[in-house]
């Protein structure tokens, strides 16, 4: 009995010592493989001997795939090399090229390692793929995605987690953003089957500048010697000041009782546009026009305005749009209780609010 315990031993150490003996073969099923498919892993080995038999186990780390066979031999058993062929179903995992690890072991000691490779590729039909035509973009303008090759029979659009409904375009979709701020954009992609593919892109969208204009009368109703002026409340550096005439100076001079109309882009390049009355000082009171401002700006129609001329009693509230259009009008007659609240029953976009002679662009979102 001893001597025959003793030939098992040497028996058994003899075999381990050469390599690629005790794991004899590893494939993976159904090859290629994808993301959809159930991937089984098959082992085909040796055991040290017959009364051997073995447990097997498996874990998946980032692109590893570790299989251990553990091999214990109880009692006494004849010497003999003892095939085995194990089945290790791993079910779907995601796409990737991942490394697959066998190691066998004996009553805890290694016995061999096999080592392959197993690319799982995506059976999704779904490509998400977009990018920006420009990353910045200012209120009230349409911002471009730009279609890489997305592929979908549906598209989910998210801005910050919320879902919103761009417009498809020349370039892919576009859609005007009227909160200022960082706007994460995920688009996800589903295919029929219900498999999806995301892409992200970032939208840094920047409020408008903010301008009020002032005037100084000419002296008489010929004379060229009025002038405009632009203050910019706010809005980065640099600024630049185009008048309608052709001008970018500021203090405009030498002008001829009028109405004058300034736009300023600021270091964000957006813009904003807004006008002014040059009068004449022999009419200057019926000239006079009537300043104003409101807030919010966006906002979702109800505003709150506030009159700056204490004086004037009758006022006449326009709202155009940017092609000049009529699309509300109201009158305010008698003193009036600054602010003034009212509703403006008016769709998404920029249009321009006008009080008497002086005009401020206004955000609908």
């Amino acid at each position: 009995m001893r001597l025959l315990l003793t030939s098992f031993l040497i028996f058994s150490l003899s075999f381990s010592s050469y390599s690629q003996f005790w794991i004899t073969g590893v494939s993976s099923s159904p090859s290629p493989a994808n993301d959809c498919d159930i991937i089984t892993i098959s082992i085909n080995g040796n055991l040290s001997a017959s009364n051997c038999s073995y447990v097997s186990s498996f874990v998946i780390t980032g692109n590893i795939i570790t299989i251990e066979i553990n091999e214990t031999c109880g009692g006494i058993g004849i010497p003999v090399i003892t095939p085995y062929s194990e089945s290790i179903v791993l079910g779907t995992i995601s796409s990737n090229n991942y490394t697959l690890v066998v190691n066998q072991y004996l009553s805890g000691m290694l016995q061999e390692t096999n080592t392959s490779i197993l690319n799982v590729g995506t059976c999704c039909g779904s490509i998400a793929l977009v990018n920006l035509l420009n990353n910045n973009n200012c209120i009230g303008e349409p911002s471009s995605f730009v279609d890489g090759g997305t592929i979908a029979d549906s598209l989910v659009w998210l801005d910050n987690g919320n879902i919103f409904y761009p417009s498809p375009s020349a370039l892919g979709w576009a859609y005007t953003f009227n909160l200022s701020g960082i706007h994460d954009i995920t688009l996800t992609a589903i295919d029929s089957s219900g498999c999806s593919d995301t892409n992200n892109v970032i939208v840094t969208v920047h409020d408008l500048p903010e301008i009020s204009l002032t005037s100084t009368p000419a002296t008489c109703p010929n004379c060229q010697n009025g002038e405009a002026f632009v203050t910019v409340i706010s809005g980065p550096i640099p600024h630049q000041i185009v008048w309608s005439t052709g001008g970018t100076s500021n203090p405009f001079t030498g002008l001829n009782p009028g109405s004058y109309i300034a736009t300023l882009t600021d270091g964000n390049t957006c813009s904003e546009t807004d006008s002014v009355i040059v009068g004449n000082s022999v009419n200057f009171i019926e000239n006079k026009v009537v300043e104003f401002s409101f807030f919010p700006n966006p906002s979702n129609g109800v505003i709150s305005l506030n009159i700056l001329n204490k004086e004037f009693n009758n006022i006449n509230i326009k709202v155009l749009n940017l092609s000049g259009e009529l699309i509300e009008e109201k009158f305010l007659f008698g003193k009036l209780n600054n602010p003034y609240l009212f509703d403006l029953d008016l769709k998404q976009g920029i249009y321009i609010l006008k009080v008497n002679n002086f005009s401020r662009k206004i955000v609908i979102k």
